[in-house]
């Protein structure tokens, strides 16, 4: 480089002030002219003296000796840079990392390293630390104010650079290629006026090449481009991070954004543009249409359905309010009606595939009390109130059936009507239900019973009854005989040998061997001998009662005790009573076969008793098993109004009188449920007080059953249990009162 080239005002620090000022006064700009000052003309100068003129020798001597660093000085006061430095040899995936390498070097170049370290740990730039203004504010020892400032100075200075081109400060310039890209996002960005985050980097996806990396500098690009973002108390109502270009239109938006999406999740169904629209206005006028359009657009919770020519839009399936709104969707677009396991199984596979970890079961999914459903009788497939489906029960489509046909029908012709209402009812349904209300006469047709003065020419078959118990109905009524025969004796007792002759003549099964049997049997009869005769005597206990016991309540005590103590005997489940389990069980069956004169209870100890015997002593498989399944079920209405009849009358007259059921019933039986287990999911209803027994048989009381047909025995039989704890559990709640009023009557 020639000394003419290298200027004074390039190489200022190496310059003694004192030369600094002659050099100005004598127009002297570069080195040249520095070296050619001849020093006896210089020396004659007005105003220069001796020390003057030696600092010049001294100088012009450093330029001989220093050439190679002052030509260094002057290339890198004047070197113009172009960033990024290494631009050629950059392979970038995206715009946005070229954006990031542009901002590094431009940082790096820049001499105030308060500024670079603002924006790198602000942004997290480059793997930096990531802090916050106040964060920040501590380590560099200003004020959070303060550094809010210098970020927002950093930012206009990067703006500037990216938008123009230039620095001349430092003496930098943008690859023109950036610059104008820069520009040209800008202006795109710029123009939407409202966009959430993620329609940014959608857009930067599509015509940018972005590859969700980067993604602080995404951040910093808004703040670049002066964008506000909205903060997440004002968005409360969406997941979208939204922003808005000009300030002022922020918080009309946002009022706008939460009515479209409250709308569309209230319409569950596909709404188009204008629907939207109208529906939205309607709530609140003042509303813009641009902005009710840029919030369907913007939203993420909002997607878009081509019907056609149409546009439709809905909320996505997993930001639906509820489970019951999820169901009514997946009837809609099923346009049938739905078994309710599918129902469920259907919504677990949407929120599966999108990634929602809330998972529903036929417990959980809670669409009875929801208007808008109606169940299809008791055949656990479920329909919309809209479409006008019948949801009668089937015990009504057979009597309508009946009807329409006006004549002494076959089972086929009444199903071939039935099935018209219903087309997926069972078979197996039907012909189980048809001899409920109806009877069978002759040719195997069936009349409705308020026809039978109409056919009273027809012969009625009689249906045969099967009724099985652990004992032969003989060796009940031997042992019956025995006791009378015994009761008539003084001090109850005598000889076996006279009991034998006595009765054995009454039935050729009374056989001898059959009557020392009885004998045995410790819980009616005390066995003695008297020399070499053998004496029987009736055992004190109200034996009559026990005699009669033609449901066998003794062997069904025992299997009741074996089947609950576990759950009585655990603290976590079960409170401590002043008697033991054994004494609620009898209690219970006290409560069942004691008679209060109200029609409401009569046949109960036949339902309950006969039900229970059967299923512990005569159920084979899961078919019978489920049929007393039901059976335990309907008996918890009668039951516990029983039990309220015996603990507070005015209760009792207040549900009867105003037609309550069983919710109310146990409501105003408050020891059993105070904290309303009842009406929870089983998986949040407690365990103590037997929380979660009361939640299933609650729940299975008031749902259909006819959907345990695909139960496994294990399933129906921990529904039964359930229900058997809750029986027990209310004996024991009451024990003092039901016990009392017994007694006392």
């Amino acid at each position: 480089m020639d000394k003419s080239e290298i200027k004074i005002q390039h190489i200022l620090e190496t310059i003694p002030s004192i030369l600094l000022k002659k050099f100005d006064s004598l127009g002297i700009t570069n080195l040249q002219q520095v070296e050619e000052i001849d020093i006896q003309e210089f020396s004659r100068k007005r105003g220069i003296g001796k020390s003057v003129v030696s600092k010049l020798e001294e100088y012009q001597d450093y330029i001989e000796k220093n050439i190679i660093d002052l030509v260094q000085l002057q290339e890198s006061k004047t070197k113009q840079h172009l960033i990024p430095l290494d631009f050629n040899n950059l392979n970038p995936n995206s715009f946005i990392e070229l954006i990031n390498e542009t901002v590094s070097d431009y940082l790096n170049l820049n001499s105030d390293d308060l500024l670079k370290g603002i924006i790198n740990h602000y942004y997290g730039l480059n793997n930096s630390d990531k802090y916050t203004l106040d964060e920040l504010s501590g380590y560099y020892q200003k004020t959070s104010e303060r550094i809010r400032q210098l970020k927002i100075l950093a930012l206009n200075k990067l703006d500037s650079f990216l938008t123009n081109g230039i620095d001349e400060e430092i003496r930098c310039n943008c690859v023109e290629e950036i610059s104008s890209n820069y520009k040209n996002l800008k202006i795109e960005i710029l123009s939407q006026k409202i966009l959430s985050k993620e329609t940014l980097i959608d857009f930067l996806t599509e015509n940018y090449n972005y590859n969700n990396k980067n993604v602080e500098v995404v951040d910093l690009v808004i703040d670049l481009f002066s964008i506000n973002a909205c903060g997440k108390v004002e968005t409360y109502f969406t997941t979208a991070d939204i922003l808005v270009v000009d300030k002022s239109e922020k918080k009309k938006f946002l009022k706008t954004a939460d009515l479209v999406l409250k709308t569309l999740k209230n319409a569950i169904t596909p709404l188009n543009e204008m629907q939207v629209i109208i529906n939205c206005k309607k709530k609140n006028k003042t509303l813009t249409n641009n902005h009710i359009l840029k919030a369907i657009e913007v939203l993420p919770e909002i997607e878009m359905i081509q019907n056609e020519e149409t546009n439709l839009y809905q909320v996505k399936f997993e930001f639906l309010s509820s489970a019951s709104d999820r169901a009514f969707r997946i009837l809609i677009e099923n346009g049938d009606t739905m078994y309710i396991d599918n129902i469920v199984s259907e919504i677990n596979r949407r929120l599966v595939h999108s990634n929602t970890s809330k998972i529903y079961d036929r417990h959980s999914l809670v669409i009875a009390p929801d208007k808008r459903f109606t169940a299809l009788g008791k055949t656990g497939y479920w329909g919309l109130k809209i479409w006008g489906k019948n949801s009668d029960k089937i015990e009504i489509l057979i009597k309508k059936a009946l009807y329409k046909l006006n004549k002494p029908s076959s089972y086929e012709e009444i199903f071939a009507e039935v099935i018209k209402e219903r087309p997926k009812v069972k078979e197996r349904a039907v012909r189980t239900l048809i001899g409920r209300d109806c009877l069978k006469v002759e040719s195997d047709n069936w009349i409705l019973a308020e026809w039978k003065q109409k056919y009273s020419s027809l012969a009625f078959l009689k249906r045969i009854k099967r009724e099985v118990t652990h004992e032969p109905e003989h060796r009940l009524e031997q042992r019956l005989k025995v006791i009378e025969f015994l009761n008539q004796k003084q001090s109850n007792q005598s000889l076996a040998s006279e009991i034998i002759k006595t009765l054995e003549h009454l039935d050729k099964r009374y056989t001898k061997v059959s009557f020392y049997k009885l004998f045995e049997q410790t819980e009616y009869f005390i066995k003695s001998k008297n020399g070499s005769r053998i004496v029987i005597k009736l055992k004190q206990q109200d034996v009559f009662n026990v005699a009669i016991d033609e449901f066998n309540w003794q062997s069904i005590k025992e299997k009741l005790y074996r089947d609950l103590r576990n759950y009585f005997s655990d603290p976590t489940t079960s409170p401590t009573y002043a008697f033991d389990l054994r004494e609620s069980i009898e209690l219970f069956n006290e409560l069942i076969v004691f008679n209060t004169h109200i029609t409401e209870f009569d046949g109960l100890d036949q339902r309950l008793l006969g039900n229970l015997n059967k299923f512990y002593l005569t159920a084979s498989d899961s078919v019978d098993k489920l049929n007393y399944l039901k059976q335990f079920l309907t008996c918890l209405d009668p039951l516990f109004k029983k039990i309220l009849f015996l603990v507070n009358e005015v209760d009792y007259n207040y549900i009867t009188t105003n037609n309550k059921g069983l919710g109310k019933v146990i409501e105003k039986l408050d020891k059993l449920d105070p904290t309303k287990e009842r009406y929870k999911d089983f998986r949040s209803a407690r365990k103590y007080k037997f929380g979660k027994h009361i939640q299933t048989s609650y729940y299975y009381r008031n749902n259909d059953t006819h959907s345990a047909n695909d139960w496994t025995e294990l399933e129906i039989i921990n529904t039964i249990t359930s229900c058997f704890v809750f029986y027990i559990f209310a004996c024991s709640e009451y024990y003092n009162e039901i016990k009392n009023k017994i007694n006392a009557t």
